[in-house]
């Protein structure tokens, strides 16, 4: 089953729509399964964070209405699906300006079954990507439309039958995947990069770190030489044990059994 909304009903995107042309706008995915929407709230705050950062059409009476709608699409949902959520600046003018009384925010709902990969039971074997992340400290934390990073990171991972390929910034310091966000045992302790130039908050990542002994810091690839276990983490896959970085078969895998607190 898959279900597009915009705005409530169903439709398409232009072609002139400035999210094809620009990226503009931000979007959320979110697990869905008999309990509802996981972390919804959280998501919700992501997403309005950059609402406020990206300048977008919003008020409360928005978000009353995103929610009656969420909760109208997914009452009826007794097995695993995927609800994406995109809020796209929606304007009439050519350019990248535009003016703020007259642009009009797009809300577009796809809700689709959803069936986790067979390599997230089994394990994760990543790679390190040969590109770089884009750096923008502005955007840093936001899951916004522009993903060009991701996209060749996955290709690259294709390329090296892995499953993963970590994204690092201009200074080498591992920053995210190209899809998950990540975690790097080293002797004693559990380590997750720092997002202050680049990258994606994840909902699961904020989950870990609050409810566990996770340091946050900047980690050069020089140190993954060190890495004795490691887990990625998305809001669909949950989390996942790492079992090699380049071809190097980590020494330990992540326990998935072990009281994460999540």
């Amino acid at each position: 089953m898959k279900i597009t909304l915009i705005n409530g009903e169903a439709g398409a995107i232009p072609a002139s729509h400035r999210a094809l042309a620009y990226g503009d706008g931000l979007f959320e995915t979110i697990y869905v399964d008999h309990n509802g929407p996981q972390f919804l709230t959280d998501h919700l705050n992501r997403l309005l964070s950059g609402v406020e950062i990206l300048n977008l059409a919003w008020s409360e009476s928005c978000t009353d209405k995103l929610l009656n709608e969420i909760s109208r699409l997914v009452r009826d949902i007794t097995v695993p699906h995927a609800l994406k959520i995109m809020l796209l600046r929606n304007y009439p003018g050519r350019g990248y300006d535009f003016d703020p009384q007259q642009q009009t925010t797009d809300v577009v709902l796809q809700l689709a079954d959803y069936v986790k990969p067979a390599w997230a039971e089994k394990g994760a074997k990543v790679v390190v990507a040969e590109t770089y992340i884009n750096e923008n400290q502005t955007l840093a934390g936001l899951k916004h439309l522009n993903r060009l990073d991701s996209v060749i990171a996955r290709q690259f991972a294709r390329k090296n039958n892995a499953h993963e390929a970590l994204l690092s910034d201009a200074q080498k310091n591992i920053i995210e995947g190209s899809m998950c966000n990540v975690f790097f045992k080293v002797g004693s302790e559990w380590l997750t990069p720092s997002l202050k130039v680049a990258g994606v908050a994840g909902i699961l990542r904020q989950q870990v770190i609050e409810q566990n002994a996770v340091q946050v810091r900047e980690i050069h690839r020089d140190e993954l030489a060190n890495v004795e276990a490691a887990a990625l983490t998305n809001s669909l896959i949950g989390m996942v044990p790492v079992v090699s970085i380049d071809n190097r078969i980590l020494s330990e895998k992540v326990d998935l059994n072990y009281n994460w607190n999540l």
